[in-house]
């Protein structure tokens, strides 16, 4: 990955645990209780200050039916942080784990990655189909961070985890993604996912940027 193209995250899981609305609540914006079910992969970019330096990322949504597992292949490659949804009221969702955790590995490899786990909708606790001690079993076996978080109760709580697992990477793996910018930002994604669910097309296979205000917008990941 060349250093102006940003740390790619995507997030992956099954339909209807919440990927969608996990990023939105990332980009500050409302929790949309009946939010449509993903049919392609988009991505929304957006900068993090770490160490006196501000480095560009970019966050990927998936699609999560198994009709579009193969497409994803070519979303994953490239990715430095995987985050793995599932919901606690789909004990199906929690046992595809291990595939998409496998999945990754086999198109990434070994390499400068992290993979974490989400485990969605905490609120829903009176549906909950999964234990607790099931979810950090899970978490420790697999020697994965996880996070217990809900899009709908815990948007501040689900940020902080991004922010977390993105200074570990830029730390860890001291990469060089920075990006000039006269005043750090703290945390900040640059666009809704609302805005861009007719530009998907767009998204993915224009890597030259795009023109907003007589200005070129750089395109990362």
């Amino acid at each position: 990955m060349s250093d102006d193209r940003g740390i790619k995250v995507i997030l992956l899981g099954e339909a209807g645990v919440g990927k969608t609305n996990l990023i939105r609540v990332a980009l500050g914006k409302e929790f949309e209780e009946d939010t449509a079910t993903s049919l392609t992969s988009s991505f929304y970019d957006g900068t993090i200050f770490v160490d006196n330096k501000n480095y560009s990322y970019c966050l990927w949504d998936t699609a999560g039916q198994e009709l579009y597992r193969s497409i994803n292949k070519i979303f994953i490659k490239d990715s430095k942080i995987i985050l793995i949804v599932f919901a606690i009221n789909s004990k199906h969702s929690f046992e595809e784990i291990d595939f998409w955790y496998n999945y990754t590995n086999e198109i990434l490899g070994e390499g400068d990655h992290i993979i974490a786990l989400i485990a969605n909708k905490s609120d829903l606790y009176e549906q909950q189909e999964i234990s607790d001690d099931e979810i950090n079993k899970k978490a420790e076996t697999m020697k994965l961070k996880v996070k217990l978080t809900s899009a709908a109760k815990d948007a501040v709580g689900f940020r902080d985890f991004l922010g977390e697992l993105l200074k570990e990477y830029i730390q860890k793996f001291n990469k060089k993604e920075e990006v000039d910018e006269k005043k750090p930002e703290t945390f900040k994604i640059g666009s809704d996912p609302k805005d861009n669910e007719n530009n998907n097309n767009d998204n993915v296979n224009n890597n030259g940027g795009n023109k907003k205000n007589g200005k070129t917008k750089k395109k990362f990941c």
